[in-house]
Order: C-alpha cells, then structure tokens, then sequence
C-alpha cells in the first residue's frame, strides 16, 4: 500500500517525530511504500535520513525526476 507523509508547514522537529511515528506504525505491514514529500528543504532531507531513515534501517531512495521526495519501502517491495 502506498502512504503519503506531506512535510509541508512543519517544522523539522515536528517532521522527525510525524515520519518516525508514521513509518514504524506503516512498516508493521508487508510490502509497504510511503512517499515523504520534503519539499525543496535538503536541511529537512537530511534531517529526516540522519534521524529517522538510517537509525531504523529503512529502505529509501530519492527519485532522479522529483527530488522534492523520498521514497520509503519495505526491501521486499521490489521482489
């Protein structure tokens, strides 16, 4: 199933918390993905994969055609 976590308005404290909150309750599922639109904010990016994305080992990558995103999945969402 694929989720949307919309960053736009927040603060990057309250990002952190919203995406932490939001991926491990999606995670619990098979075959996941969830979109986390960032926005143009690289600070905010690496924000969310220093403190959210790489402590809990999600599988992300940042599509080449909208780098105003990352996408989060399950590992065995492309198997």
């Amino acid at each position: 199933m694929n989720h949307k976590i919309d960053l736009h308005g927040l603060s990057h404290k309250e990002a952190v918390i919203k995406v932490e909150s939001m991926l491990i309750s999606i995670s619990i599922s098979k075959n996941y993905q969830a979109e986390i639109i960032t926005g143009n904010s690289e600070a905010m990016k690496q924000k969310i994969i220093k403190e959210v994305l790489d402590p809990h080992n999600f599988f992300y990558y940042i599509p080449h055609t909208n780098r105003g995103m990352i996408v989060v999945c399950d590992d065995d969402f492309f198997n």
